[in-house]
């Protein structure tokens, strides 16, 4: 039987560094990038935005769309995300979507004509 000799060479080694550091150059970028990115909940009603909020700085709590456009329909904001609450409508599907927080998602409550969706920092 023959005798292999399998240690790596230099030029080996220099391959595997730079693709360690490639890759780690790689998750660093990703991970700087989604911490930083801002989600913007931007509602509408009809089609036409109401309201532009940013969850990042958006203190806790409930605000109602009643008083402002006579829309039976609140939302809470806690801790970077919001989803509909008390809502007056027949189904309720709306406050089962729960929280939402990601870029894309959404949420629509249809008897009140009323959307929530969730945008990046160029929103």
């Amino acid at each position: 039987m023959e005798n292999r000799d399998f240690s790596l060479k230099k030029r080996d080694l220099l391959i595997l560094l730079a693709v360690f550091l490639l890759a780690a150059a790689a998750w660093l970028f990703w991970r700087g990038t989604a911490s930083s990115e801002q989600n913007l909940a931007v509602i509408t009603l009809d089609g036409a935005e109401i309201r532009r909020i940013d969850l990042e700085t958006e203190p806790d709590g409930v605000f109602s769309l009643q008083q402002e456009y006579g829309v039976p329909v609140s939302f809470e904001v806690k801790e970077g995300a919001i989803r509909f609450v008390n809502v007056d409508c027949p189904d309720h599907i709306c406050e089962g979507e729960g929280f939402v927080s990601l870029e894309g998602q959404t949420a629509v409550c249809m008897p009140n004509r009323v959307a929530l969706s969730i945008y990046g920092s160029e929103g």
